[in-house]
């Protein structure tokens, strides 16, 4: 009986030894649809290259990566002859990379950045 309780507390122990996976969550360019282009602009700096696609929609070609540290969640493992431990997760580094080409509204050349709305985004 020793034994079988000893394999459980054992196993329970080691289960709990295991920590947490997350998994990066990658932000899709086709968030801002709908969000005018002065957004894009302030946020990734100027487009590499702006283009006519036809007579009523331009195209703004944006290139940029975003580097964030996750992790650091703290855990616990029970061990009951000794109580409670705290560790935390891993650190690691995510990047996001956000290209393609912003297909715009702009009925005119005219038409002020501002009011210039995203309706399409080209990977």
């Amino acid at each position: 009986m020793r034994q079988v309780l000893a394999a459980i507390a054992v196993s329970m122990g080691v289960g709990g030894c295991v920590p947490v996976t997350h998994q990066a969550l990658a932000v899709s360019c086709s968030e801002y649809i709908g969000k005018p282009i002065t957004s894009r602009i302030a946020a990734l700096g100027p487009p590499k290259v702006v283009y006519h696609i036809d007579a009523s929609h331009m195209g703004y070609v944006f290139e940029a990566q975003e580097t964030r540290y996750v992790g650091g969640v703290p855990y616990y493992t029970v061990n009951y002859m000794i109580g409670a431990d705290k560790h935390r997760t891993p650190v690691r580094r995510v990047t996001t990379t956000c290209k393609g080409a912003f297909v715009v509204l702009a009925p005119s050349d005219t038409t002020p950045v501002s009011e210039r709305i995203i309706v399409d985004v080209i990977s």
